[in-house]
């Protein structure tokens, strides 16, 4: 007579491999630069609702394209306060090669207000690209002031609110 605490459980033996089939689905979405084929890739995500983040998170390094890395960075960012895939997203992002992955990655940074992303944004002070010195700088301020529109709204004017959805 078998235990059935001890039987293997198919989900056990199908779930890795499902996983790595979902990734590669969505690696092969988003590595796209065609705004029409990214939103294609969405409905593809879409799909994935259950644990969305970390496949996501688990495709972001292997996607080719950087149109469709920043379109993932910037879908994430809104899940940077409850997620830390989401926030370990976020600081992968900021050390992309292009800039719009970077940018979006000090959006998610900013949004996120968490101190333990200071560390990571201050060295992009230094970096050779101004407009991501510009969004660290913003980013920082962001967090230290505990505002999160102030990474929009540079200026402290207060005539700038921003949420995810205007991202």
């Amino acid at each position: 007579m078998r235990l059935p605490e001890l039987e293997p459980k198919l989900h056990d033996i199908i779930d890795p491999v499902m996983q790595d089939q979902r990734v590669e689905r969505l690696v092969q979405a988003f590595s796209t630069s065609l705004p029409p084929e990214i939103d294609t890739a969405w409905v593809v995500a879409e799909s994935m609702s259950d644990d969305l983040l970390p496949l996501l998170a688990e495709a972001f390094s292997r996607i080719r394209k950087s149109e469709g890395r920043a379109s993932v960075v910037r879908y994430v960012g809104r899940f940077s306060r409850e997620s830390g895939v989401a926030f370990r997203l976020g600081t992968v992002a900021v050390q992309d090669r292009a800039y719009a992955v970077r940018h979006y990655g000090c959006a998610l940074l900013a949004y996120s207000l968490r101190a333990d992303a200071l560390p990571i944004l201050t060295p992009l002070l230094k970096h050779a690209d101004r407009r991501t010195v510009e969004d660290a700088r913003a980013a920082i301020d962001a967090i230290k002031s505990k505002n999160h529109n102030f990474f929009k709204d540079r200026d402290h004017s207060g005539k700038i609110l921003w949420s995810y959805a205007s991202v």
